[in-house]
């Protein structure tokens, strides 16, 4: 007795079996081309695969494939139709199989794909936002030294210049070289 939760390929080895001797009872069927069917199903899905760079995954099955098409064409040359088509549903089976194994390694390259952009995104993102809080934290210092009234002044320091006193670098006025201490002009060129 076949029990309905095993696999699919177990019942195609069931069949093949039981199907040996009802052949050898039943040798008036007629043979007939499995056009259409299994065999062509299977057909269509290996032919495509071979003439591709195969996915490591799908070689086995491929193969496999194409040895159940060859077996029943040579069981369908034998006149042994019943264990042709079994054939070609076990040819039918692994042809499908290596087509959803070429899809999950396609569905795989592009998650990996997806993931190396997520992670690229991520990082770029990371960096945006440091830039950002620096930029933020920049112009809260400067907002605080506009509030607090300190405004630092910049001196140019040309070399053989003396460098400023403190009094230039608090912020005070600071005196050009050549001009009166006052800060005022004398109306008298150096």
């Amino acid at each position: 007795m076949i029990r309905a939760a095993a696999p699919r390929r177990h019942r195609v080895a069931i069949a093949l079996a039981c199907s040996g001797a009802l052949a050898g009872a039943t040798s008036t069927v007629p043979i007939a081309r499995a056009d259409g069917d299994d065999h062509a199903a299977a057909e269509a899905l290996v032919v495509p695969m071979q003439k591709e760079v195969p996915e490591p995954a799908t070689v086995e099955a491929v193969a496999r494939a194409r040895d159940a098409l060859e077996q029943s064409t040579r069981l369908r040359a034998a006149g042994d139709e019943a264990h042709a088509k079994a054939a070609d549903g076990l040819a039918r089976e692994w042809a499908e199989t290596a087509r959803d194994l070429a899809l999950a390694a396609a569905a795989e390259k592009q998650a990996n794909e997806r993931r190396r952009q997520a992670i690229q995104a991520q990082a770029q993102l990371e960096r945006t936002r440091a830039l950002v809080e620096e930029g933020i934290a920049r112009l809260g210092r400067l907002r605080a030294e506009l509030e607090s009234g300190v405004a630092k002044t910049a001196v140019e320091v040309h070399d053989g210049d003396p460098k400023p006193s403190a009094a230039t670098k608090g912020g005070t006025s600071a005196s050009l070289r050549g001009a009166p201490a006052s800060g005022r002009p004398n109306g008298s060129t150096p």
